[in-house]
Order: structure tokens, then C-alpha cells, then sequence
């Protein structure tokens, strides 16, 4: 080969070559400027939600602070005032312990529905109310439950006051057993066909028999012109009261309708007002000729109960 051979020329890029390669350089460049933004602004974005929280955790510890100082450590916020009205289920030191209130506490560190709970749960307590009045009082407002008879399994002849098994129940059929009564208990009603042994006390006794007793106990009492005066009722049978109004008067009601079958025996009891006789028994089930025998005459007798000369109820 000569030395003088010319030499081979370098081909020189293109000039498309260039210009491609010049985009992909300022596409790179391009998509690294734009991802140092977003991590600037991520960056950006993180401090200042950072600097929010530390504003907001700032702000409620100062709030804070300004509330204790100002409601939970300030003195004129102490109870001063303890107003109890107890309607003779317990006594104001017994209230005091079983809700923990007491003269002295900040009135905004009383939990005041746990309070209410605790006086609530009692059986014979049947709505209790406890406020707090600014700046220093608190009231406590119990209403009791108000028994309206006894109740017991079966009828043994011995005073329901003095049977263990017996206890009291009242208008809504919620059971109370205390350890004392007071004297004018002794005197209710007595509703038995009640095992009372498969409820406690504060127990509602769901027994259709025992709210129909209830209903006729509360409607009789509430009739005069003239008075029904039940002493005992027996609901055992289940598909039927029987009620006493002394050791020779049965009455028999039906569980439905009782302020019709009243309206009858209030009809029976006038026409037989103005006669010697007494009643012994009346079946007040049927809406016409009602069944009744009276006392020394062995026959029955059928009264037919009318509109006619309807007394007051």
C-alpha cells in the first residue's frame, strides 16, 4: 500500500443525528428540572401542613391551660350548694355517697350522667334528674316508684306483708323488695298467680295477666257512685282475673274491655244497692245478661246489665 494512499475521511454525524440527539438531552433535562419541582413543592407542601400541627397542638395546649386555670382550677366553680330531694326513698347521705357529689368538687368535674346511673339503677327510684346550676350548685331531683300492690305466688291466708316471698310492684309492673315498708303498704291490694322468685327487684314482670290486674286495680279504684273496693285478685287461672272484694264477693273479669265489664258491675252493684241482698259472685264477661248469685241463695240469679240508669264513673 502506498503511503501516500489518501486517508479515509471520519463521517461526520448527520446533521438529523444532532438534532435528535440534542432532543433527548433537553427532554432529560427537562424531566429532572420537573421532578426537582415536585419534590421542592412536596417538600414545601409537608413543612407547611408540619408547621400547621405544631400551630394547632400549640394553640389547644394553651387553650387548655386557660380552661383549667380559668373553669377546673378557679374557686367560684366549687360546689358550695348541694340540693337533694330524695321523695322518701333514701336519706341525703346516702345520695351523696352513691353519686360522689359533694360540697368542695369543681362543678365541671362532675360526671353527672354517671350520677344519674347510679341512683337510676336503684328498684325503687323510678326517674331521677341531676343539673348543675352555675356557678356553685348542683340539684338532685329523685321521684320513686310508687308501689300499688302486693304481689305473691299463691294465696296461703298469712299477710303478704309478712311473707318472705312476697313483694311490692307498681302501675308499670316493675317489682320492688325492701328491706322495710312503710305502714300504709299494708293496706294495697294483693295480686296473686305471681312466681315472683323468677325476677328481681327492678325487674318488669311481663305477664299479660299481671298488667291486666294492674289495669283493673287502677280503673276500679278510680269508679265511684259506687265504689269498687277490689282487696284481692287471683290471675292464675290465665285466662281470666278473679278479684275479691271481701271473702264471699267474687268478681271474674276478662282480660280485655275491662272499662265496660266495670261499667257492668257498677250497674249490677246499684241495682242491688237498693235491695237487701249481697252478691256472692257476677261473671262480668258477657256483654248481656250477665251470670250473678247472691249470697244465702243457692240458685243463680241472671241481672241483666242495661244502659239504664248508668251510674257516674
Amino acid at each position: 500500500m502506498s503511503r501516500f494512499s489518501p486517508r479515509k475521511k471520519k463521517r461526520r454525524p448527520s446533521r438529523g443525528n444532532r438534532r435528535c440527539h440534542q432532543h433527548l438531552l433537553e427532554v432529560s433535562a427537562t424531566a429532572e428540572t420537573e421532578r426537582l419541582r415536585r419534590n421542592q413543592k412536596l417538600f414545601l407542601y409537608v413543612g407547611q401542613a408540619v408547621a400547621a400541627i405544631g400551630v394547632l397542638v400549640f394553640a389547644g395546649m394553651a387553650l387548655m391551660a386557660m380552661s383549667n386555670y380559668l373553669l377546673f382550677e378557679n374557686d367560684s366553680y366549687k360546689v358550695r350548694v348541694v340540693e337533694v330531694n330524695t321523695d322518701g326513698v333514701m336519706g341525703r347521705t346516702e345520695v351523696l355517697t352513691r353519686t360522689g357529689i359533694s360540697e368542695g368538687l369543681n362543678i365541671f368535674s362532675l360526671n353527672l350522667e354517671s350520677a344519674q346511673a347510679a341512683l337510676a339503677s336503684i328498684p325503687e327510684i323510678e326517674a331521677v334528674r341531676v343539673e348543675r346550676i352555675l356557678p356553685d350548685t348542683v340539684t338532685i331531683e329523685i321521684q320513686a316508684r310508687r308501689p300499688v300492690a302486693w304481689i305473691a305466688a299463691e294465696d296461703t291466708g298469712v299477710d303478704p306483708s309478712a311473707m318472705e316471698s312476697a313483694c311490692l310492684v307498681d302501675g308499670q309492673g316493675v317489682m320492688m323488695k325492701s328491706p322495710g315498708f312503710q305502714p300504709g303498704y299494708t293496706v294495697l291490694p294483693v295480686i296473686y298467680g305471681v312466681p315472683t322468685e323468677q325476677w328481681l327487684a327492678g325487674d318488669t314482670i311481663d305477664i299479660p295477666e299481671l298488667h291486666a290486674a294492674l289495669e283493673l286495680l287502677s280503673r276500679a279504684s278510680a269508679r265511684s257512685n259506687p265504689d269498687i273496693i277490689l282487696r284481692a285478685v287471683d290471675i292464675s287461672k290465665g285466662w281470666c282475673v278473679l278479684a275479691w272484694v271481701d271473702p264471699e264477693t267474687l268478681f271474674t273479669f276478662g282480660l280485655d274491655n275491662l272499662s265496660a265489664q266495670i261499667d257492668r258491675l257498677q250497674l249490677i252493684m246499684s241495682h242491688v244497692g237498693q235491695t237487701s241482698r249481697k252478691i256472692a259472685t257476677a261473671n262480668l264477661i258477657p256483654e248481656r245478661n250477665t251470670p250473678v248469685t247472691f249470697q244465702g241463695e243457692p240458685a243463680p240469679k241472671i241481672l241483666r246489665a242495661t244502659a239504664v240508669d248508668k251510674p257516674n264513673s
